[in-house]
């Protein structure tokens, strides 16, 4: 890796940081996401880096960023203390479409 990259590298983690665009994104995933978009909406998300890309996919899994996904036969629940189950029997919050 150069020079170049490395402080492109280090400003994007500045600019992270600086502009909490962490507890931005969690906002918009978690809280946001589940209260606007009706049965059956969609969620279009588009990630710029791999922190975005991870939070996105934990929430589409587990419904929540800290990607708590419980093995077992304890019911998941979502940030809201609801059981999930779609319609196919997989326990995750959001139906993807595709890749």
């Amino acid at each position: 890796m150069g020079r170049t990259a490395t402080l492109a590298r280090v400003f994007q983690a500045l600019r992270i940081v600086v502009n909490e665009e962490d507890v931005v994104l969690r906002d918009a995933l978690e809280i946001m996401a589940p209260s606007l978009i009706r049965k059956g909406g969609r969620l279009v998300v588009l990630s710029y880096h791999s922190m975005e890309d991870r939070a996105t996919k934990r929430v589409m899994r587990d419904g929540t960023i800290g990607g708590s996904r419980r093995s077992g036969g304890s019911m998941q629940k979502d940030m809201f203390g609801n059981e999930i189950v779609s319609e196919d029997g997989t326990a995750r919050p959001w139906k993807t479409l595709g890749r």
